[in-house]
């Protein structure tokens, strides 16, 4: 497998690090959001790898978190006829309308730096706050990792 979701998982806990003990807020947040979106993409592509999608396959999708979602959409779980769309509705930020995995990993919706080149480069970082972004890693990792090996890729997909 080239995409492990134990790596995401170390992301994760690296840019866990920075948010609990750096003192440089400005960097730090581009360091977290960087890790947070990292994170989110190795885990949906092993999950989708999991379920037989080829790496250079995902390699097309290159960082687009919410094409991503898209694929795994397409997916169906186990035994079922139901698509695995339910990780776009997953919470990440109780008590918010719009505080949900779809909404902080569709790029077109937030108007805000596109990740990986928008977040890694440049003067200003406009995204949702870094927190939000690192508590949607950890949902992403964990709904990918109750799914792993749950998900049957769709027959024309």
């Amino acid at each position: 497998m080239e995409y492990s979701l134990e790596l995401s998982e170390r992301l994760i806990e690296s840019a866990e690090v920075i948010f609990h003990g750096s003192s440089e807020k400005e960097e730090a947040g581009r360091a977290i959001l960087y890790l947070s979106c990292l994170s989110c993409e190795i885990s949906l592509k092993a999950l989708l790898e999991s379920c037989g999608y080829m790496p250079d396959e995902l390699k097309k999708h290159s960082h687009k978190l919410d094409d991503l979602l898209n694929v795994i959409g397409t997916c169906k779980i186990t035994g079922t006829n139901q698509r695995a769309t339910s990780i776009r509705s997953k919470e990440v930020v109780p008590n918010i309308a719009n505080g949900t995995v779809g909404t902080l990993l569709d790029s077109s919706l937030s108007g805000g730096s596109v990740y990986p080149n928008e977040i890694r480069y440049g003067e200003v970082v406009t995204h949702f706050p870094p927190e939000a972004m690192l508590n949607c890693a950890k949902v992403v990792n964990s709904w990918c990792k109750e799914h792993e090996g749950g998900l049957v890729r769709a027959a024309n997909s």
